[in-house]
């Protein structure tokens, strides 16, 4: 038997958290798991891996967890999800992490009205927002602050787009809001009050260079920016800025797909977001660890939807790899594990992408029971294919949110205009995976 005293706990290793005990490991880590929750959603519950850890619990509360590791010294704790974003942030005061955030500061980091609040009290762009539990106080409120429609109606805590709605209309708005108060968020909490937003009128920043131009803002889809971050005793670094282009779907953004920018060639574009991020993460006191940041550009200047301290959901981490030398989870684990190495990294020069990279978001406008494993061989004959993560068992649902996409399909390349005509061939083949999916074979 091999006992090491040192461990780390991660609390809620599910979705890109599953790959957290993995990466540990690789550093000779022993990993306990503990659960914030024990009702969780079975698409997230499958990506959990038991065999990674030694120990797992069910937090009741502090003192059954000190006893249960008692016979440990807990010397670093991860969150791997959204869910256990703010037990994480106790859990390491509670074992005296040095390196760690105020849990005081956690509640910014989850409840997106007290986000948006935390950067206003510290000067920095926020937009408008409010929380209620009453609907006339929707209706008031825009015409108090002088907003003409859309408005944005969603979840005061929740994630991956669950129960977003663009409103166009008191109706709208009326319907939206009955929407998100009946049901549970994401984490299966039931929503009690609802955020209200401005709708920000967003445009694209294009062309290399110090001064990036904007683009024309399009009223039928939306550009928006993920903004992955790792820090250490507040030193921030950028680990990688996405380009998300999204479409419209019954009143919600939907992802169509998104592009990896280049720290060289897009410069200008990183320094840009790399001066208002690291101002929102001074505002909302991370100070270490990862953060998930996502923004839209109004006039000229970057502004805050939310950010989230962890990783990014469903991702294939080896296509980042493989197009940056590096991806957010093992700078991550790095900087808490050597330090030193961690700031060195980020004070070499940037270099340019090994690949271009492309995330397709698979989008059914169709729904049905599974009955077959869908076929992909035409999309692994495509020249830029790197991996593909798609439903294979249950219901196939039409796609409405994040929440219900079929799956998601990387490709990467050097030649840019080949992952254009790639992405153009996957959605010509789309549909026809999907009819075979539901279809009986003869």
């Amino acid at each position: 038997m091999l006992f090491k005293k040192n461990v780390a706990v991660v609390v809620d290793a599910y979705v890109t958290g599953s790959f957290l005990a993995p990466a540990l490991l690789a550093y000779g880590v022993t990993c306990i798991h503990v659960r914030s929750q024990d009702t969780i959603r079975d698409a997230i519950r499958v990506s959990y891996r038991p065999n990674d850890f030694v120990k797992e619990i069910l937090y009741t509360d502090d003192d059954t967890l000190r006893h249960e590791l008692a016979g440990y010294h807990v010397a670093w704790v991860f969150a791997g999800c959204e869910m256990g974003v703010l037990l994480a942030a106790r859990l390491a005061a509670l074992f005296d992490i040095p390196a760690r955030n105020d849990p005081a500061r956690a509640i910014c980091w989850r409840n997106k009205y007290e986000m948006h609040a935390a950067l206003q009290r510290a000067g920095t762009r926020s937009m408008r927002h409010l929380r209620t539990s009453i609907l006339d106080d929707v209706l008031a409120w825009k015409d108090r602050e002088e907003l003409t429609y859309p408005i944005v109606l969603k979840p005061i805590d929740s994630s991956a787009s669950d129960n977003v709605h663009i409103c166009a209309s008191d109706d709208d708005v009326a319907r939206a809001f009955a929407s998100i108060m009946s049901a549970p968020n994401s984490m299966l909490h039931q929503n009690v009050e609802v955020l209200v937003q401005e709708f920000l009128r967003n445009n694209e920043l294009i062309d290399a260079g110090r001064t990036p131009q904007i683009g024309e803002h399009r009223e039928d889809s939306d550009v928006e920016y993920c903004v992955n971050t790792v820090s250490y005793a507040g030193k921030h670094y950028i680990s990688e800025i996405i380009k998300v282009n999204r479409i419209r779907v019954d009143g919600t953004s939907v992802h169509d797909y998104n592009e990896l920018l280049c720290p060289v060639n897009d410069a200008g574009i990183y320094q840009v977001f790399a001066e208002y991020v690291f101002d929102v993460l001074d505002a909302l006191g991370i100070q270490y660890g990862p953060c998930h940041s996502e923004l839209m550009v109004v006039g000229d200047q970057p502004v805050l939807l939310e950010s989230a301290a962890r990783l990014p959901g469903s991702i294939d981490l080896s296509a980042y790899t493989k197009a940056l030398g590096h991806n957010q989870l093992m700078l991550w684990i790095q900087s808490c594990i050597n330090p030193n190495a961690f700031l060195e990294y980020c004070a070499r020069p940037r270099v340019p992408l090994e690949s271009h990279s492309s995330c397709v978001f698979l989008v059914s406008d169709t729904d049905g029971d599974i009955v077959r494993a869908p076929d992909i061989s035409s999309w692994r004959k495509l020249p830029s294919f790197h991996s593909a993560s798609i439903r294979d068992s249950g219901r196939l649902a039409r796609t409405t949110a994040m929440t219900n996409l079929p799956g998601y399909v990387f490709l990467l390349s050097t030649d840019k205009q080949q992952l254009q005509r790639d992405r153009h061939e996957l959605r010509a083949q789309e549909k026809r995976i999907y009819q075979h999916m539901l279809t009986e074979a003869v």
